[in-house]
């Protein structure tokens, strides 16, 4: 399963850049920065001095983000099973089904762009300069389609990458719940990112109550301005514009299930 998650992240199948659309990457990267993890807690090797206790167990690390990211993995565990955050399995098959539809309208649009290409670059009269940038369209958009095509070899492979998409769909729509609820909890500002809104402030004051109440404690003090600095640093951050209609509907329902 590791392996199909690995894959499906490297072929970025099902995104193609920036809003949206990029469903894929921000949440296989999770997954497969998680099981690796995991391979290298279980390895004999001690590895980095102690980061941090979290919830009782040692987090050993030298690296800010991946403290982070394992800090916020086991208190959001915790969060989400307090408040019985599930994902069945008709959500799933929703959320997989408007990526369908998704990558349907992806590739008509690059059918569209390319016909469209294709009739520019027949004009005689057109100019070296637009012709060559036609061009390197034409063979990027192509190189693009054909790697979308690209399907599993074997009927195991296409069961180990049905079952990879449903761990990533599953996850994704996870952490959008517990967004949702940290929001709607703590309030504050949403901040765009590739794998849908986030409440920044949400997350911080979540995080500064844990701290409080003894959750985790952070033993690298070098590591703890870094750690930090996520959630108090806005010049590193997109928000949505406060009190605007955008950001009212950014937790009311799940974006893929809105036409």
């Amino acid at each position: 399963m590791l392996d199909a998650l690995r894959n499906l992240f490297a072929r970025g199948r099902d995104f193609r850049g920036g809003g949206r659309r990029s469903w894929l990457a921000p949440v296989a990267a999770l997954l497969v920065a998680s099981a690796t993890l995991v391979e290298q807690a279980e390895s004999a090797d001690p590895g980095p001095g102690l980061a941090a206790q979290v919830l009782g167990t040692e987090v050993r690390t030298s690296d800010p983000e991946e403290l982070r990211y394992l800090v916020l993995r086991a208190l959001t565990d915790r969060y989400a099973a307090e408040r019985g955050i599930e994902v069945t399995p008709d959500e799933i098959d929703g959320y997989l089904a408007r990526m369908a539809a998704v990558r349907e309208q992806d590739r008509r649009e690059r059918d569209a762009r390319l016909a469209e290409i294709e009739r520019q670059l027949a004009a005689p009269t057109l100019a070296d300069e637009q012709r060559a940038a036609l061009s390197a369209e034409r063979h990027a958009l192509s190189q693009l389609a054909r790697d979308l095509a690209q399907t599993p070899a074997t009927p195991q492979e296409v069961a180990e990458d049905a079952q990879a998409r449903r761990t990533v769909a599953a996850a994704f729509i996870r952490q959008w719940k517990i967004n949702q609820a940290l929001h709607r909890e703590h309030g504050g500002r949403i901040i765009f990112q590739q794998g849908g809104p986030e409440p920044l402030d949400a997350y911080r004051r979540f995080l500064e109550a844990q701290q409080r109440q003894g959750a985790f404690a952070i033993a690298d003090t070098a590591l703890e301005a870094a750690f930090w600095r996520y959630y108090k640093d806005d010049a590193i951050h997109s928000f949505y514009p406060t009190g605007s209609a955008e950001e009212a509907q950014a937790f009311a329902s799940p974006w893929w299930l809105t036409k």
